[in-house]
């Protein structure tokens, strides 16, 4: 099972107006959750994505078998596409599209401090479906509004 953005129904009403609706479904996720705990039995494996830590306060209180794998080095690639394997499924784009160019703008994240960077699937995939455009595909689709408004709010 798959669960992507699973703090979404949370960080999108944080603002002092909405914030009723946030603890409203914080309730809903809570319940949602503890329905998986129950059917571990038939589960082989779920996968939980969001872009914030402080969601899994109270809305995974009833799951207390997870193991959160985000900034262990050996997950480090689970979640973007290393150089190794970017060569050995992309030859002919690469053939195509400069390089270095490709690495500056896509690979640069990682999850741990002493792993290699990974490049953004979304992005790298985006870039090649779009014949070499240089943009920055996940950025325009994947903001979280909640960080960049507090990230204003802060002045960082």
């Amino acid at each position: 099972m798959l669960i992507d953005e699973c703090d979404k129904p949370l960080i999108d009403y944080l603002d002092k107006e909405n914030l009723h609706k946030a603890i409203e479904n914080r309730a809903i996720l809570k319940s949602f959750y503890s329905v998986l705990k129950d059917a571990d039995p038939h589960l082989k494996m779920v996968f939980i994505t969001g872009v914030s830590k402080f969601s899994q306060v109270s809305i995974f209180s009833d799951l207390n078998n997870l193991n959160d794998l985000s900034l262990q080095a050996a997950y480090n690639e689970v979640c973007g596409i290393s150089q190794k394997e970017l060569e050995a499924n992309f030859p002919e784009e690469l053939k195509i599209f400069d390089k270095t160019k490709i690495k500056k703008w896509y690979n640069g994240y990682r999850w741990h401090e002493k792993a290699d960077t990974v490049y953004n699937p979304f992005s790298i995939l985006s870039f090649f479906n779009n014949r070499g455009e240089f943009i920055n595909y996940w950025y325009s689709t994947g903001t979280p509004t909640f960080l960049m408004k507090k990230s204003r709010e802060e002045r960082f």
